[in-house]
């Protein structure tokens, strides 16, 4: 052990509330919301070691034990101050920061239980142990992490500056555990090692001061130990239900996909694939839960069905062709996956079909004749050509049991072209689309475009009108 005047500078010392310290808690509060922040438990860990908040604790326990309250009060004083300081240092960034999300390092300081009173009575002991030893250690700063002053004040002003006021009484509550229970059995290693005491108090005032410390350690232990029993029951839950679906759930062709117990709604979801189950087998398996203490559990089951059914190996395939992403497998995407491999081959055929109709769709494309290009061109052969259709047809002939392709070309013509001109287009047309299989056809323009019929029309009338007025004249 390290001498009385050592131990009590190594343990008032750190109380001190100095520029410097309060430029550290500053420092280490705010990396330690923006680990909390970003759900890092490595930036958490970082902070705490540089946290001087523990000195602040064991100051009081030093005052306590020594029956010095002055220095117990004026310690006090100063750790209420560094936990203002910490509060709203943190409630400051979390009120600025984008990310406003409760991350799972976060919600940890929320619920405290009987085990963070265990860690802080044990934190405590070898604390102390470790300031009142000659040989100093790495003690002070695994406590530090192990008890965790740091990160609840930080989730404290994160509840604060988002109004989640079960997050600030909680957080708040589980910094109290730790620094009491640090504080207290800080106090009775003191004791144990008899350190000089500042002055002499009377029986009754140390026995009023012992039973206050008992009633406090009592009421705060009572919070955490009902969510203690919450988390035990839970786990005791879970345990059955997890016992349940492995003996229950077992098969043939039938494999689970997807299972959530829920211990908050005592419901029991379960996702299955393969051959139908039954109604029967449904009600058995509701029945069943009482077999396992989960009578008041709800048992909420779907179903894909598949009717030649699926093995373990299939799915264990399936699922394990997906573990590349976080989350936990869909039913429909593994269908699918399943579907698509039984139809692969039918996709292959579908696929080859495609790659034929593209085929003849290209021949067919290959077939279409530019007739406005060539419109042009015929027109600069010969200046009575306005214009053509051009068309690829089949071609029967009388006695012949196949037909043959053949293009028929028709002329719209200013007026009729000659055998001769005639022959010359035929020549050219057979050069042009590389066929010899042409046959060409003319028509008048004007016919095409009903002009001619049009003027006999007007004839007509005018004739019938003047037969009309002569007739009128003889009369």
């Amino acid at each position: 052990m390290a001498s009385y005047d050592e131990i009590e500078n190594t343990i008032v010392s750190g109380a001190k509330l100095q520029g410097t310290n309060a430029c550290i808690l500053i420092l280490a509060i705010l990396v330690a919301s923006v680990g909390l922040n970003m759900n890092s438990t490595a930036v958490i860990i970082g902070a705490m070691l540089i946290s001087p908040l523990m000195g602040g604790i064991t100051s009081i326990a030093y005052g306590f034990a020594t029956n010095n309250l002055g220095l117990a009060k004026w310690s006090a004083f100063r750790l209420g101050i560094q936990v203002c300081i910490s509060i709203l240092t943190s409630c400051v960034y979390f009120s600025v920061s984008p990310i406003t999300e409760a991350s799972g390092e976060l919600l940890a300081r929320t619920s405290p239980t009987v085990w963070d009173v265990i860690i802080a009575i044990c934190g405590g002991l070898a604390g102390i142990i470790g300031q009142t030893r000659k040989e100093k250690s790495n003690v002070i700063p695994g406590v530090a992490i192990a008890t965790a002053l740091m990160p609840p004040l930080c989730t404290a002003g994160y509840g604060l500056a988002h109004m989640e006021f079960s997050y600030f009484f909680g957080a708040l509550y589980l910094f109290f555990i730790n620094g009491f229970f640090i504080c207290v059995t800080a106090i009775l290693v003191l004791k144990y090692l008899r350190v000089p005491q500042f002055k002499e108090l009377g029986r009754k005032a140390l026995s009023r001061i012992h039973r206050y410390m008992f009633i406090i350690a009592i009421i705060t232990m009572i919070p955490s130990i009902y969510l203690a029993y919450d988390i035990v029951a839970d786990s005791i839950e879970t345990n059955n239900a997890e016992s349940y679906i492995k003996k229950e759930f077992v098969f043939d062709g039938t494999q689970i996909m997807q299972k959530n117990i829920d211990t908050d709604t005592d419901c029991i979801e379960i996702s299955l694939l393969g051959r139908d189950i039954g109604s029967a087998k449904r009600r058995e398996l509701k029945d069943k839960l009482k077999d396992y203490g989960l009578g008041h559990y709800k048992l909420k089951l779907t179903q894909t069905n598949i009717d030649s059914g699926v093995s373990a190996d299939e799915v264990r395939k399936l699922v394990s062709d997906m573990e590349e992403t976080e989350d936990q497998p869909n039913v429909e995407e593994i269908l699918t996956q399943k579907e698509n491999e039984d139809l692969r081959a039918e996709n292959e055929e579908l696929q080859q079909d495609k790659e034929k109709l593209k085929e003849e769709l290209e021949a067919e494309r290959s077939k279409v004749i530019d007739v406005k290009q060539i419109s042009g061109e015929l027109n600069a052969i010969n200046g009575k050509i306005d214009g053509a259709a051009a068309v690829y047809a089949d071609v029967y002939l009388p006695g012949e049991n196949n037909g043959s392709g053949g293009i028929i070309i028709n002329l719209l013509v200013s007026e009729e072209l000659s055998q001769k001109e005639l022959d010359v287009v035929h020549g050219w047309l057979e050069k042009r689309l590389d066929s010899s299989e042409i046959a060409i056809f003319q028509q008048k323009t004007s016919v095409f475009k009903g002009e001619e019929q049009t003027e006999d029309k007007k004839k007509d009338t005018s004739s019938e009108k003047k037969n009309s007025d002569s007739s009128k004249a003889d009369g």
